[in-house]
C-alpha cells in the first residue's frame, strides 16, 4: 500500500505548472489515493472529476487555465500564507517554513523552482518528503489547513474552474489527516 508520504509528493506534482505528463500525473494520483480508506471518497471523485476535465482540454488551454487561476487572481494564490497573513506576519512565516525546512534537510532549491517556501506544491514536496511525522501533523494543523480552508472558500465562487475539482481533493485529504484517522 501507498503510504500518505507519498500522496502528498503526487499531489504536489498535479498543482505545478502541467507539462506533458499532467494526464498520465493524475492517473497515478488516483491510483495512489484509491489505495487508501481512511480519506472520504468525495476527495476520489474530486479527482476523477479533475480527469475527466483533463480529457476535453487541450495542454495549451489547460497552461492558460493555470496561469490565470493561480499566477494572476490573489483569491486563489497557490502561496499559503497569503491567505492567512498580510505583510510581516507573511514574512516571518516564510522565515519561520524556510528554516523548518532547512532543519529537516529539505532540499527547497529542488523543489521550490523559484517559488517561496509557502507554495502549495513546495509545501506537499516538504509533506511527503519529511521524516518527523509530529513536525508534519503540527504544520498541518497550525498553518496548512487554515489557508486550505480559505483557498478552498474562494473556489466555491469559481466552481467551473477545472481546478476546483483538484483543490476540493487536496482539501478534504489534508482535513481528513487533521482530523485523524
Amino acid at each position: 500500500m501507498v503510504k500518505a508520504k507519498h500522496l502528498y509528493t503526487h499531489l504536489a506534482g498535479l498543482l505545478e505548472y502541467p507539462g506533458e505528463d499532467i494526464k498520465l500525473r493524475t492517473e497515478e494520483c488516483i491510483n495512489a489515493l484509491e489505495g487508501f480508506e481512511k480519506y472520504p471518497p468525495e476527495a476520489l471523485d474530486e479527482m476523477k472529476k479533475f480527469q475527466k476535465d483533463l480529457e476535453s482540454i487541450p495542454l495549451d488551454d489547460l497552461r492558460g487555465v493555470y496561469s490565470y487561476t493561480f499566477e494572476l487572481t490573489s483569491d486563489f494564490t497557490l502561496d499559503m500564507g497569503f491567505h492567512i497573513y498580510d505583510g510581516f506576519r507573511r514574512s516571518s512565516s516564510l522565515a519561520t517554513i524556510k528554516g523548518m525546512y532547512a532543519q529537516n534537510g529539505f532540499p527547497l532549491d529542488d523543489f521550490s523552482k523559484g517559488e517561496l517556501p509557502d507554495h502549495l506544491p513546495v509545501i506537499l514536496y516538504f509533506l511527503g518528503f519529511a521524516e518527523n511525522e509530529e513536525l508534519v501533523g503540527d504544520f498541518r494543523e497550525s498553518f496548512l489547513i487554515k489557508a486550505m480552508e480559505k483557498l478552498q472558500k474562494n473556489f466555491e465562487k469559481n466552481r467551473k474552474n477545472l481546478y476546483w475539482h483538484l483543490i476540493n481533493a487536496v482539501y478534504r485529504i489534508i482535513d481528513k489527516d487533521v482530523k485523524g484517522g
